[in-house]
């Protein structure tokens, strides 16, 4: 009598301490096209810039103004512009008289991101 065969099971592999099982075919091929469609859309959403061949990228800050630069080889300029926010995370008033910090007076709890 002839051995009734199982499919094998995907071999899991360890990365550190977290278990990574493969993907299948399937799954491969849905990622594939998740990818490309994705990568079809971020051409869309700057049809100026697509296609032209990057000559250097350059970047300064002026004003807290973070200003990133790219000039493509036909001498045209992409720019990009970043502005931060300073905001308080939190304000306490603590003692360091024996070595370690105590919190005496907390005068606003810190604001979870």
């Amino acid at each position: 009598m002839a051995k009734k065969r199982t499919p094998k099971k995907p071999k899991v592999v360890r990365v550190g301490s977290t278990p990574i099982t493969p993907i299948s075919e399937e799954q491969s091929r849905e990622l594939d096209e998740r990818i490309r469609r994705r990568k079809e859309r971020l051409r869309k959403r700057h049809p100026d810039i697509h296609g032209r061949i990057v000559d250097y990228i350059c970047h300064s800050i002026e004003d807290g103004t973070l200003f990133v630069n790219v000039v493509f080889k036909d001498k045209t300029n992409f720019s990009l512009r970043f502005a931060c926010k300073i905001f308080i995370a939190g304000a306490d008033f603590g003692d360091t008289r024996r070595g370690d910090l105590e919190i005496v007076r907390e005068y606003m709890r810190p604001i979870l991101r």
